[in-house]
Parts: structure tokens; sequence; C-alpha cells
């Protein structure tokens, strides 16, 4: 169970930390028109070419490894809401990497989350 745990935290520390990056990249990114293909492409261009980006996409590859170590180890029932843990992480990430206010609502939600995932992993 231990190691069950173990596994979905770093899932989700790297799951985290790739969301940040992508942000941290779709924030260098121009606003294009999506009105035409051009647009589109455009800015599929620049993201393609944005190293936050992929770095944002390799860390989510990283994550999906050790997701499936912990799907294959353990219940779906308990990993799946385990990976709620996520929300967490990013929020304090977010606040930290990209300058996001924590409110009262925010630090509420993330608290009853993470309630429910204690409750989860204890039952």
């Amino acid at each position: 169970m231990v190691k069950i745990i173990l596994l979905v935290l770093v899932a989700e520390a790297f799951t985290a930390v790739g969301q940040i990056l992508l942000k941290k990249g779709a924030n260098n990114l121009r606003a294009h028109s999506f009105d035409t293909v051009n647009g589109h492409l455009r800015f599929l261009g620049e993201a393609v070419s944005a190293p936050f980006v992929w770095m944002g996409l390799a860390a989510l590859a990283a994550s999906l490894v050790f997701w499936l170590m912990a799907l294959a180890g353990g219940d779906l029932s308990l990993v799946f809401p385990m990976g709620s843990i996520q929300y967490i992480i990013i929020l304090f990430l977010a606040h930290t990497f990209l300058g996001e206010r924590i409110t009262a609502a925010k630090f509420a939600g993330t608290f009853l989350v993470s309630l429910g995932i204690i409750l989860i992993a204890i039952g």
C-alpha cells in the first residue's frame, strides 16, 4: 500500500510540474485569430517550438509512467481518487511560480479535497 501511495505521489508531482510548465509556455504564446486554419497553424507552430511546452510534455510523460505503475499495483478505486492530490500541489505551485493568489475559497476547496483523499486512503 505504501508503495502505491508513493507511486501516486510521484506521478501527481510530475503532473503538477508539467501543468505549471505548460502554463508558463502558454503564457509566452501570442494570441492568434482562430477563425482561420492559418491562425490555428501559426499557434501550433509557436507551441511546438516553445521549450516550456516540451518540458511540460516530458513531465507529463514521466507522470504517465509512474501512474501506470501505480495502476498495475493498486486498486483503481484507491489510486484514482488519490490522483486528486494534484489539485493541492498545483494550488501551491501556481502561487509560488506563477504568482496566482490563494483565496479563502481556493484554500477551503483544497482542504476539502485533501480530507476526501485521506478518507479514501484510510477506508
